[in-house]
């Protein structure tokens, strides 16, 4: 028998061991009231109904439609728990920070009589800091927020040691990590926040351009360190590292541009699979180099010389398998652009 309001609220009643008269001097009415409420005669007014779902231990939700909510109840169960368990995750690391911190404090200041490598030490807990409780304490744009605080920690932890160490390799070492989390958030925010709506259409030409800059930002400084460290006779950044990164910046932004053509998916795939093979194979064949395991690499990739009657040899067997892979793909090429001329054409032709 399907509970009614009057059966369920007599039932909690009881089950608290209370009685009409003192669940109504709690909520402040005649005890007459309680009573044809439990009959069904009559019903709360609902400005009663936090104060009763309060002194029954139920939900307004359970009381009103008179039965328990199995399902709900686990899921405030298993929130709680969770808090529970974040928060002594989070106190954990709390005092594990602080046993790692005080007695490296006191050794450094013990040994050496002045704090030195204790500042590497602290920064690094900073780190540790910035992915284990501090997400809990950011509450608004984390996606923005904690990627940022990570990157901030991790240049605070290159800079201590750099100055420890006497070292000017500061910028060799976080521009690289500046750039992996510019790729690989950069398009994200484009695409998630409204104040890129605008460019969002262009989110893919943004984001590789945005790298492209970064990317050459880091091989002038990693040039201009190697000549100044001793460990390059010339500058190799106009001669060999802005060409090849200049070419495949082209090469995205055209294989980009397919996407743009007014035809079916299955032209635009054909154009991209017949375009790699174009970027990736040609470009060696103009290339020569006096170093010897360079221009082994350069020999290897030369697919009009592969012989498949041959199979002994690293370089001809790697030519035999790039040409099959350029093959391949050709093939995969033509397939595709046939089935979309053939699409085009049936598209073409109905009414």
């Amino acid at each position: 028998m399907e509970n009614t309001f009057g059966s369920f609220l007599k039932e909690k009643r009881l089950e608290k061991g209370l009685t009409q008269k003192e669940l109504a001097s709690f909520l402040i009415v005649s005890e007459s009231a309680v009573s044809k409420w439990e009959k069904d005669v009559a019903r709360p007014d609902i400005s009663l109904l936090p104060k009763l779902s309060e002194i029954l231990g139920v939900s307004e939700h359970e009381l009103i439609t008179a039965s328990i909510d199995n399902e709900a109840r686990q899921d405030k169960t298993q929130a709680r728990k969770w808090r529970a368990l974040s928060t002594t995750w989070s106190w954990f690391f709390y005092i594990a920070y602080a046993a790692a911190l005080l007695p490296c404090f006191i050794c450094n200041l013990a040994i050496q009589k002045t704090l030195s490598w204790f500042w590497i030490v602290l920064s690094a807990l900073v780190l540790a800091f910035s992915f284990t409780n501090l997400p809990k304490w950011i509450k608004k744009y984390k996606l923005l927020f904690i990627p940022l605080s990570n990157f901030l920690a991790l240049c605070l932890l290159l800079a201590v040691c750099a100055a420890y160490t006497n070292g000017n390799w500061f910028w060799i070492a976080s521009l690289p990590v500046l750039l992996g989390c510019v790729t690989v958030f950069l398009p994200i925010y484009i695409a998630r926040y409204q104040i890129f709506s605008k460019i969002k259409r262009f989110n893919d030409f943004i984001s590789i351009g945005v790298d492209f800059v970064l990317l050459n930002v880091m091989l002038i400084v990693i040039d201009g360190y190697a000549v100044r460290g001793g460990f390059a006779l010339n500058h190799w950044y106009f001669s060999i590292a802005l060409p090849i990164v200049a070419y495949v910046y082209f090469a995205l932004n055209l294989l980009l541009c397919v996407r743009f053509l007014k035809v079916n998916s299955l032209i635009k795939t054909a154009a991209v699979l017949l375009l790699i093979p174009l970027f990736v194979y040609i470009p060696p064949l103009f290339l020569h180099s006096e170093n010897a395991a360079v221009q082994k690499e350069l020999d290897s990739v030369n697919i009009f010389q592969a012989d498949f009657s041959i199979w002994r040899g690293e370089v001809v067997i790697e030519r035999n398998v790039h040409c099959i892979v350029v093959l391949s793909l050709v093939l995969l090429g033509i397939l595709f652009l046939v089935g979309g001329l053939a699409y085009h054409i049936k598209k073409k032709k109905q009414p």
